[in-house]
């Protein structure tokens, strides 16, 4: 005896045991993603195994679909998951500044090379030489043969022009 199904009747199908089914796939695989998907395998392979269907006991046979479906995946390569140790995760942790952070530094030392720039000497020299390429006072002092008391004198009056202009450029 060869049922057949019509597109409507099937759609009241889904509908009257589409939680069930995502409940049954969900108790088994416990993500909620994973059970939308078992279950749609589920009403698809009842769509195409119809003729199969007695015609008996249609909520038992989506169930046992369903069931089936669930354990295949289970037992499934794709699903199998592969349990770091602390050390190996160590190793593959991300050290690194997040895309976002990277963004916002480079911005932020365009915007101070930008704002260094615009000082007059000699404070645009310890100011460029401090902030932007990150060279000690010491060394600028060696590099220029000016006195370090010099040096730090400059870099406390360019800090002073710094925070006005960065306020006019930026606030």
């Amino acid at each position: 005896m060869v049922i057949t199904i019509e597109k409507e009747q099937f759609e009241i199908c889904i509908k009257q045991y589409e939680r069930l089914i995502i409940t049954i796939c969900l108790s088994f695989t416990k993500n909620y993603f994973d059970a939308e998907d078992l279950a749609q395998q589920t009403f698809l392979a009842a769509y195409q195994k119809w003729e199969s269907f007695d015609g008996d006991n249609l909520k038992a046979w989506l169930t046992t679909i369903a069931a089936n479906k669930c354990k295949d995946y289970i037992k499934s390569k794709a699903r199998t998951t592969v349990s770091l140790s602390e050390e190996e995760y160590g190793i593959l942790e991300d050290k690194g500044d997040s895309p976002e952070e990277t963004v916002v530094k480079k911005n932020t030392m365009e915007r101070i090379h930008s704002v260094c720039n615009k000082l007059k000497e000699p404070y645009r020299t310890v100011a460029v030489s401090y902030f932007c390429k990150g060279i000690k006072l010491s060394h600028l002092a060696k590099k220029t043969g000016k006195n370090i008391k010099t040096l730090e004198t400059q870099l406390y009056r360019s800090k002073k022009l710094l925070k006005d202009l960065w306020k006019e450029e930026f606030m």
